[in-house]
């Protein structure tokens, strides 16, 4: 490995000056076999993109993939660099000038574009330097003024050539150089290399021993000017304390090595052009699969549909991958990002994360504006209605709280309001949720209020059943009633027709009851075959109370009478038409003997007649009290 076998020391300094802002960049890299050294100077006035950084990260990451000291690969890498500022020009256009010195430890080679410049010293006497894209250069060039004048003239500022130029980039591809072991090289900035001379340069180097303490002199030679404006200035330096020695190349070796590769190239040639064939085609499609999805992803973007845009950038960027397109890799590689931010936020309001959501959405804003399909104002309406959706959270939170507690009419409440909120700021994935407790907590009040009918219902049933066992059929009616109509209300069938069981059943005995209390003819307001099935008990019961409520002056033949006329049309609804006279002897013989007892007990009941028209007096009362009940 030659970097283990070679030494190599950097140092740099870079400040702003006068300025607030640094626009100088400069940045290295040491590999194992070679090392890259990139100085840029920003010649712009964006303050939001910096040029001169874009444009040595840029280089250095293609350096990175495959590093080379081909000027094919190099001037390729200055080409990208000059595409992505031309690209990122939206407000003004970014320019920058750019050093680009590349060794493999044993020998050097540099490319320039602008002025910012490389001295390279040996022995403490300046070998050579770079020259300037400038018109006081191409004056020197010409002999009209002194190569020294340059670094003064006052067109040394007034560049020919730089990365972002409209009319493309003619950059400057320096030879190979062998290095030398005590070696420097100096990378500058006009800001360093217009106020320090290069006598100043050869003394700094006489005195320094290492790269830190190069510029750190310089840098106080600058600043010693005491100028009243001092620019940007960046001054690197890198020792060559120990170069890389490389065995001497064996020339027949080379030879043989070339004329085998010239003898495969014949023998595989033809199938060499079907591959290429193959890989042109793929290239193709990956083209067209890169752009069509470019423009689907724009076309989301716009729409402000982010999910679908980010899948879509993520495709355009691989696509650009397989083609080895970098300038739109890393275009499409920032608008998935983009569109990653707006997603991420999305996600962090499902959650109800809002400061999350918030950072996520001010980083897209910032970068959106860089990038045409998307909406800055659609991101900032976001991060406006994020208030909204917090609020529209508290409630919902809260109604949460009622509905745990069981206060489920004022957690109804509640969610109803965030419902509203959530529908007015257009929080999709609230209202879906809100909706969910929407109908669970209507659910639980119908529930409830379905158990409360059935407690009134039963209720209601109870006292129907105590009405009952008191004899007012009239009140049970009423309560039965009230009973059926709430099951009915409710949907319990079973119990409807139980309550009309009940009714019916009260029904009955209230109209028995009436007829006992000769407020109806007999057989009237009773059902169907209730007189049939009354036994003969009961009737005579009933003439036995008609007499009792005779008046006690009646004499015990007229009551006699009474009792036997009662009794013969018992017996007479009894007997069937068709009776023979035999049978009717007999039964008037026995129609004569229960006449005898029949007197006998209507005597008894004669004289118990006072008696038992005070206790119908009483009866009644009593009934009229149940029935006022």
């Amino acid at each position: 490995m030659r970097k283990d076998n070679s030494d190599f020391s950097t140092a740099f300094v870079s400040e702003a000056g006068s300025y607030i802002d640094n626009r100088d960049y400069f940045a290295f890299m040491e590999t194992d076999d070679m090392a890259c050294y990139v100085l840029a100077d920003g010649l712009d006035s964006d303050q939001e993109l910096h040029s001169a950084e874009m444009v040595v990260k840029t280089v250095l990451e293609n350096f990175m993939e495959k590093p080379s000291m081909s000027k094919r690969r190099l001037m390729r890498d200055l080409r990208e660099a000059q595409e992505w500022l031309q690209f990122e020009s939206r407000r003004v256009r970014l320019k920058a000038s750019l050093l680009m010195v590349v060794t493999n430890y044993n020998k050097m080679v540099y490319v320039s574009c602008g002025n910012v410049r490389l001295y390279h010293f040996r022995n403490g006497r300046l070998n050579f330097r770079s020259k300037d894209h400038s018109l006081a250069q191409s004056l020197a060039d010409d002999g009209r003024i002194p190569d020294e004048a340059t670094s003064t003239h006052e067109e040394r500022g007034n560049l020919l050539e730089y990365l972002g130029n409209p009319n493309g980039i003619h950059a400057h591809y320096a030879k190979k150089t062998q290095l030398a072991d005590g070696d420097v090289m100096l990378l500058t900035t006009s800001g360093m290399w217009e106020d320090v001379e290069l006598a100043e340069m050869l003394g700094a180097l006489e005195e320094a021993k290492d790269p830190v303490m190069l510029t750190d002199t310089l840098e106080e030679v600058l600043l010693s000017k005491q100028r009243r404006a001092v620019n940007n200035y960046t001054a690197a330096a890198v020792y060559v304390n120990k170069v890389f020695q490389e065995k001497p190349r064996d020339r027949r070796k080379l030879i043989k090595r070339i004329l085998i590769a010239l003898l495969v190239f014949i023998v595989v040639g033809g199938g060499a052009w079907i591959t290429l064939a193959r890989m042109a085609a793929n290239k193709a499609a990956a083209l067209e699969t890169m752009i069509e999805s470019a423009q689907t992803a724009d076309d989301y973007a716009r729409a402000g549909d982010y999910a679908k845009a980010l899948k879509s950038y993520s495709e355009a960027k691989n696509a650009a991958v397989k083609i080895n397109d970098k300038i739109h890799k890393r275009l499409y590689t920032a608008e998935q990002k983009v569109s990653q931010l707006v997603v991420d936020g999305d996600g962090y309001v499902e959650k109800a994360d809002f400061a999350k959501a918030k950072a996520s959405y001010e980083k897209a804003r910032k970068s959106a504006g860089l990038y045409p399909p998307f909406n800055v104002k659609d991101i900032e309406h976001k991060i406006d209605q994020l208030d909204s959706y917090a609020e529209t959270a508290s409630w919902m939170k809260d109604g949460d709280l009622k509905f745990q507690g069981g206060d489920y009419t004022n957690a109804l409440k509640l969610y109803q309001k965030a419902n509203k909120a959530a529908m007015e700021s257009r929080y999709t994935s609230a209202q879906k949720e809100l909706e969910k407790k929407i109908t669970e907590t209507n659910d639980k009040l119908a529930s409830i209020q379905q158990q409360l009918k059935e407690i009134q219902a039963g209720k209601l049933q109870a006292k129907g059943d105590r009405l009952m066992k008191d004899l007012d059929y009239e009140g049970a009616v009423d309560a039965y009633s009230g009973a059926q109509e709430i099951y009915q209300e409710i949907d319990k069938l079973e119990s409807v027709l139980a309550m009309e069981r009940s009714i019916a059943k009260a029904e009955e005995k209230q109209s028995a009851e009436q007829q006992k209390n000769g407020q109806l003819p007999a057989g009237l307001g009773l059902p169907d075959g209730a007189l049939n099935d009354a036994n003969a008990e009961d009737v005579a019961g009933t003439g036995l109370t008609s007499a009792a409520a005779a008046p006690a002056a009646d004499s015990q033949t007229k009551a006699a009478a009474t009792g036997s006329a009662s009794t013969s049309a018992v017996k007479k609804e009894a007997s069937s038409p068709s009776t023979s006279p035999s049978k009717s002897s007999s039964t008037g013989d026995g129609n004569a003997s229960s006449a005898k007892a029949a007197t006998s007990k209507e005597q008894g009941a004669a004289d118990s007649a006072p008696k038992a028209a005070g206790a119908s007096d009483s009866a009644s009362q009593d009934q009229a009290a149940v029935n006022g009940s």
